[in-house]
């Protein structure tokens, strides 16, 4: 089976791909690979890491570091395999993450005098060496579960490396949809499904870890920026701009992040991920069950270059998650509201 995993940053992604990973392992009684292919620059990434370490823990899953030439990962898989597994060709079952990182290692290089160049050609031949991967993996019966990043929704037009980056990203993207059995878009902790193959709404067992059986209290209401959010919560509960509270950047980053009460509605909610010396638990809180939350989805567009946003766009993105777990989401586009879990 071929699985794509994409969207915002920490809305979820890595968490869902091990549970179908270690799912389609387990059923097919096959190897379970995680393919990590991030190239640490700092303590940033050295953290990104530690995390996801310590999230796969006890899962069963076999490491196996490639940081570029994908193609290849099927011979690796002969070294890392264990007992009848260590063949040049084992079934398998891998969990790739991700196309992110694999995209800028083969982009973003370094030459023999030690100075890094754009390679240019990289996206023609990250997306051959996928299609020869899918390829392999379909013949030999393998699962390929592949995690990317929808980093395609931000206000800012971008020029040279970051432009091509970006579209050379959302050609591999297509590259590995077009074969994949499963297409799922990770938003706010809920999986939206944008390609299902033949057979598998039948699966129960596989659709029972992308279904949230849960009792919903309250609503999040996510999108981008004056896409209509708090005009169509305005309409849904017949409300006026008095009944709804605004949060204000500055007071939080002040350290003010208490949640009035008296409010049906909050609005700009992702700015409580500004606060420090909370988690994203703790936050999601502070709020009455059967409120209303409405967040600027900040999670899907490039990386920031400062620390601070960085680091606000991360914790947005877990935020949105723990805000999403016990409530409906509905998704608004366009001022048009798509309940999406």
């Amino acid at each position: 089976m071929i699985i794509l995993l994409t969207g915002g940053c920490k809305n979820g992604k890595s968490g869902i791909a091990q549970k179908l990973a270690v799912l389609l392992a387990r059923r097919g009684q096959r190897q379970l690979f995680y393919v990590a292919t991030m190239r640490s620059t700092g303590p940033e990434d050295d953290e990104r890491i530690r995390r996801h370490v310590k999230d796969r823990a006890g899962l069963g899953f076999n490491t196996i570091e490639l940081k570029e030439k994908i193609s290849t990962l099927l011979i690796e898989a002969g070294n890392h395999g264990e007992g009848n597994a260590a063949q040049s060709c084992g079934h398998g079952t891998f969990l790739i993450d991700s196309t992110t990182a694999l995209l800028a290692n083969e982009m973003f290089r370094e030459n023999e005098e030690g100075l890094f160049f754009t390679d240019k050609d990289a996206a023609v031949r990250v997306a051959a060496e996928l299609e020869a991967l899918i390829k392999s993996a379909l013949e030999n019966d393998d699962d390929l579960i592949f995690v990317s990043d929808g980093i395609y929704s931000d206000a800012a037009v971008y020029e040279g490396d970051t432009f091509l980056y970006r579209e050379a990203l959302g050609m591999l993207e297509r590259t590995v949809s077009k074969d994949a059995d499963l297409v799922i878009e990770m938003c706010a902790g809920v999986p939206v499904i944008h390609k299902e193959g033949s057979g598998l709404t039948e699966d129960k067992e596989l659709m029972d870890q992308l279904n949230r059986v849960i009792d919903k209290k309250g609503a999040l209401i996510i999108g981008g920026a004056a896409q209509g959010k708090r005009a169509y919560v305005k309409r849904e509960l017949g409300i006026t701009d008095e009944e709804i509270y605004t949060f204000d950047a500055n007071d939080i980053m002040d350290g003010n992040i208490g949640v009035p009460g008296g409010y049906k509605v909050y609005d700009h909610v992702e700015r409580l991920a500004l606060s420090e010396g909370k988690d994203e638990h703790e936050l999601a809180d502070l709020f009455p069950d059967d409120a209303a939350l409405i967040c600027e989805d900040i999670t899907c567009g490039i990386v920031p270059m400062s620390k601070e946003d960085r680091r606000w766009r991360d914790d947005a993105g877990r935020l949105m998650q723990a805000l999403g777990a016990g409530r409906e989401v509905v998704r608004v586009f366009c001022g048009k509201g798509t309940r999406i879990g």
